[in-house]
């Protein structure tokens, strides 16, 4: 199986954002000048006749808009002709997702600026001529970890090198109760890598299961519960597996950060929202800690609305089994908190 890396570069959207500014209104930006008259307010500069031959190529501007003003907005094109004259383009509606307009290159110098009606268009990505706007700032790459690299696996025998430790017999009864583990792998190594559970029986023999294949997307394997006291463990067979979510018995690994939770700290909340597996390939779990609910809104990268959920209270889940693969947008909308999670359905 060929190693699949993510790339992603995604869209999202918040007014409270605990890594900085991911949206940004027109009338904030100060990539737009001062437009002719309160019909077209702000202006997109894309060239001048003092670029001279440059400006004779074609020209372009990318926008991809979150949220419209009651009653919408739109742009239009203003433009120099080859006698110098003006030219006015026809209002152009703005729309919700990725708005996009090039003039074609001309063979003479000239002016050519886009004009907006409105500075309450509010976006998340935005490029002339190919050039990002400094108004938004992306938030960064979700954090993974491989599993070499994570402290939660100790060493293993030679074909199984990495092993997470569930329970022992030491544990007493505690270790009678089931065991489970949950990963979300977003890597795997070209010849792939599998799992397999250790465990030992009722007289004290060792027990190894079968190798397991582990998939892109959520592994999770549960070892059911007995009456008499035993190890368990899970054997990986290789360290080069990449995940952004692991759990053991419940519990979350420190090995990785994840970007999909609002923390406490970071927004001076008393309360804490995670969602996760993220990547998933079906459902993503919603986890509130000192919060009862929240009202959550699905949004497809285009800025489609898709669903809308009041009162979503702790360990509901979301389905997405019948989205295509994609990123999506998960808005967490409380009494004191508006902000969108960036979601991936594999």
């Amino acid at each position: 199986m060929n190693k699949i890396l993510i790339l992603l570069a995604f869209l999202t959207v918040s007014c409270f954002n605990m890594f900085g500014q991911t949206s940004s209104f027109i009338s904030d930006c100060d990539n737009f000048v001062d437009g002719p008259n309160a019909n077209w307010p702000y202006v997109l500069v894309a060239t001048t006749v003092a670029d001279s031959s440059e400006s004779q190529g074609s020209q372009t501007f990318s926008m991809n808009i979150s949220s419209l003003p009651d009653g919408g907005a739109n742009f239009r094109v203003y433009k120099t002709t080859a006698n110098g004259s003006d030219f006015f383009g026809n209002p152009i509606a703005l729309s919700l997702g990725l708005n996009s307009f090039t003039v074609s290159a001309v063979a003479f110098d000239r002016a050519v600026k886009f004009q907006f009606s409105s500075g309450d268009i509010e976006f998340v990505v935005l490029s002339l001529n190919e050039e990002d706007s400094d108004c938004v700032d992306p938030l960064p790459t979700p954090s993974s970890s491989l599993i070499r690299d994570c402290a939660d696996f100790v060493s293993g025998p030679s074909a199984w090198p990495y092993v997470l430790v569930a329970t022992t017999i030491a544990d007493t009864t505690i270790s009678q109760g089931s065991q489970s583990f949950n990963m979300n792998v977003t890597s795997l190594p070209e010849e792939g890598a599998n799992y397999r559970v250790y465990k030992t029986t009722a007289n004290g023999n060792d027990y190894f299961g079968n190798p397991t294949e582990l998939s892109l997307g959520e592994n999770t394997i549960t070892v059911s519960a007995v009456n008499f006291n035993r190890a368990v463990k899970f054997q990986f067979s290789s360290g080069d597996v990449e995940f952004d979510a692991l759990t053991l018995n419940e519990e979350d690994t420190d090995c990785v950060t994840n970007s999909s939770s609002i923390g406490m700290d970071a927004l001076n909340t008393n309360y804490e929202i995670k969602l996760f597996p993220n990547p998933t390939s079906n459902k993503i779990n919603i986890s509130l800690e000192g919060i009862d609910y929240v009202n959550i809104s699905i949004i497809d990268s285009q800025g489609k609305l898709l669903l809308q959920e009041s009162g979503v209270s702790d360990k509901e889940n979301i389905n997405l089994s019948n989205y295509q693969s994609g990123i999506y947008f998960v808005k967490i909308m409380t009494s004191d908190l508006n902000k969108q999670l960036r979601v991936i359905k594999l």
